[in-house]
């Protein structure tokens, strides 16, 4: 039996499917992600033209049918283009790597409508914010925690983290916190700067929907990118490449 579903969804990402047609992977409000055929999606009169672009909110019909893996996506209707991400190539390659990243980790299925207003809401912060980079930083740390690995950036393991050392440390086993004063250690930590470690805990803890006020540029953004995903990572035994912030060095 076809179930016809409308939702609100986001694309993950998409490729040519024979002659005109794509397949395009969503993130939905109320399906998960999901794959679907847009047919005719590639011929010039198509009603899916220009609304199969990642970083924009759309409305899906979907018509869904359990034996099959692939979904027919029957309509597209755009409900906010975020103009000024796409435009802003300081905006954009930070909002692809959040897509990238969803696109990796994800399985299908899975519908979550708080975490989908919760994407939403970043789209927004990244379309206003002055430094793009915050919004990418401030979706690594909270996915973490939505995975279940949340890393403990408010204590220290001495009980004062403004007592730490000027190097502070991220255990990858058990996302405690340390520094020299705590005489203890962990196998292959994470190490950071006292001033990123204290960016990165207070970021941790502000809410999402004032992100957009946040004027921080971290000069050393990509470095702590980095760092964040090899402890994602870690826990997911996964080796997420992120190949839109490529753009930012062209």
């Amino acid at each position: 039996m076809t179930k016809t579903i409308k939702t609100k969804a986001l694309v993950l990402s998409s490729i040519r499917w024979k002659e005109s047609s794509k397949i395009v992977t969503l993130y939905s409000e109320k399906l998960g992600k999901i794959k679907v055929i847009a047919r005719g999606a590639l011929k010039n009169n198509s009603g899916f033209a220009g609304k199969l672009q990642s970083l924009q909110l759309n409305e899906a019909i979907i018509l869904v049918k359990e034996s099959r893996s692939l979904q027919i996506l029957k309509e597209m209707e755009l409900l906010n283009a975020y103009t000024s991400i796409h435009t802003d190539l300081g905006r954009l390659p930070f909002g692809l790597a959040i897509f990238e990243i969803l696109n990796q980790v994800f399985e299908d299925g899975e519908p979550d409508e708080i975490f989908f207003n919760f994407l939403t809401e970043l789209l927004l912060a990244l379309s206003e914010i002055k430094s793009a980079a915050n919004v990418l930083i401030y979706f690594l740390l909270k996915f973490m925690s939505y995975l279940g690995f949340k890393p403990s950036l408010q204590n220290c393991s001495s009980g004062d983290t403004l007592k730490c050392a000027d190097k502070v440390f991220l255990s990858m086993e058990n996302g405690q916190v340390f520094c020299t004063n705590c005489f203890q250690s962990h196998p292959n930590p994470i190490a950071f700067q006292k001033e990123q470690f204290f960016y990165l805990k207070n970021l941790q803890k502000s809410n999402h929907r004032r992100l957009r006020e946040l004027e921080i540029i971290r000069p050393d953004a990509f470095v702590l990118v980095q760092k964040l995903l090899n402890y994602i990572n870690y826990h997911l035994d996964k080796n997420i490449h992120l190949e839109s912030l490529q753009l930012l060095s062209q």
